[in-house]
């Protein structure tokens, strides 16, 4: 039993190191080809890793129920069961906050702090509206309302993407958060050439040799603060909400989730426990507030 599971984790370094390569590709002169090329290498590689749930789009922008519209979003990983509108305009789609569980941002050599914070930005501003009405096994949901009409304290009371940025650095040493990095939540840079684990390189295949790897960094800290960060994004004071085993989550780090030691670091495996962890303290998105896109449409009637 041990050497599968030895054959499973060396099966995912070589898928990293694979990953890191195909994205280093050099598609000379043709800057949007290559633009193109990697994007489609990434949205392959998060359809690798999040539950079939979820559904992935390219080139999207994402919209609320206050006219406020995203820049155009690289990869969007949202949830169609829950949120089943997805309103277009010709090819173009813009799928409702409410869906949306993360936004991937692509680039490739060179970041431009500029850019990366006035996408992240319209992002933010995006907000979920809680007017929804849904039949549950014992009552009427009706937006924060519980069965008795008090206010409901519930857990999930707005929810907000997970940001994520891809980039392709020059090397494993590009880590400045004065970049735009610092906007975001998780960052997953694939560099190549990397000495620091080369010993590991050569190990990972008899036949091949790999000089790539993926470093992922998350700013968040905890269950806990996910829960709260993804869930609540509505709350300016967060300690109004009392969460039942609060201290289980705050000692539980997104770094319990890595697989490895100090001198092998399988990056891929251990990425697919703690993205998928994250998006399990989501879980469903928020129920759907066919009311309050209704009185969108409405009142931009009245506008004309």
């Amino acid at each position: 039993m041990s050497n599968i599971i030895r054959d499973i984790k060396k099966n995912y370094l070589k898928m990293e190191r694979e990953l890191v390569t195909q994205l280093n590709y050099d598609v000379t002169n043709h800057q949007l080809t290559a633009g193109s090329y990697r994007e489609e290498i990434w949205i392959n590689f998060f359809r690798r890793i999040v539950p079939k749930k979820f559904n992935i789009a390219r080139s999207v922008f994402i919209i609320d129920s206050n006219q406020n519209v995203s820049k155009e979003v690289d990869i969007a990983i949202y949830d169609e069961q829950y949120t089943p509108y997805i309103f277009n305009y010709g090819l173009i789609k813009f799928i409702p906050v409410e869906a949306v569980a993360a936004v991937v941002q692509c680039k490739s050599r060179n970041l431009n702090p500029e850019d990366l914070e006035e996408w992240a930005d319209s992002i933010d501003v995006l907000k979920t509206s809680n007017d929804s009405i849904v039949r549950l096994a014992t009552y009427i949901h009706i937006g924060k309302l519980k069965e008795d009409g008090s206010k409901n304290n519930a857990i999930q009371t707005a929810t907000r993407p997970i940001k994520i940025l891809c980039h392709i650095p020059v090397d494993e040493t590009n880590t400045d958060n004065s970049k735009g990095r610092n906007k975001f939540d998780i960052v997953i840079e694939a560099y190549q050439n990397s000495k620091s684990n080369e010993k590991q390189n050569k190990d990972a295949s008899e036949e091949t040799s790999y000089s790539g790897n993926l470093k992922i960094t998350f700013a968040d800290n905890d269950l806990f603060t996910v829960l709260q960060k993804y869930n609540q994004s509505d709350m300016k004071d967060n300690s109004e909400i009392s969460i039942k085993n609060s201290e289980q989550l705050k000692e539980r780090k997104i770094s319990n989730y890595k697989v490895g030691d100090e001198t092998k670091k399988y990056t891929l495996l251990s990425f697919i426990f703690q993205f998928n962890q994250i998006l399990m303290m989501i879980n469903n998105p928020m129920f759907f507030p066919h009311k309050a896109y209704v009185d969108m449409f409405n009142n931009d009637i009245q506008e004309e």
